[in-house]
């Protein structure tokens, strides 16, 4: 799910707590070592993300947030601020000559050159631990 994210009300906060679960306190995210990812250059995304990253030509960016239950996925242009909410659950990770964040229909192609700063791998490392960790927590079938 795709959501404005200027505006910070109460609403907001429920859908986000309901498709991505609560986010990790600090303690956790210490013990964690972090939970976000530096800034991610984009190479390519859906056309339904269009609308979020703007018109304007240059280099697009994301950063990436792990919570209890998905993935926040921020992304940032000119005017205004979107979050794309991935619950665990419908997210799927390729790694091919691009790392490439896929749900629901829509992507995000990640340039690997963003991926080769420590803390970005160590951040797509955690990521698919807590995706196998609830998708084995919580079986589906």
């Amino acid at each position: 799910m795709i959501l404005s994210a200027n505006k910070n009300t109460k609403e907001f906060n429920k859908t986000l707590t309901n498709l991505v679960g609560k986010k990790f306190s600090l303690l956790e995210r210490i013990r964690m070592g972090g939970i976000g990812s530096g800034k991610l250059i984009v190479s390519e995304y859906s056309t339904n993300l269009q609308p979020c990253f703007g018109s304007r030509q240059d280099t697009k960016f994301v950063i990436a947030e792990v919570c209890e239950k998905g993935l926040i996925i921020y992304i940032k242009n000119a005017i205004n601020d979107y979050v794309w909410l991935i619950p665990y659950y419908q997210l799927s990770l390729f790694k091919s000559t691009h790392y490439s964040i896929h749900s629901n229909g829509n992507f995000v192609k990640v340039d690997l050159k963003s991926l080769e700063q420590k803390n970005n791998m160590s951040f797509i490392k955690k990521l698919e631990q807590l995706r196998m960790m609830h998708l084995k927590n919580h079986d589906l079938s």
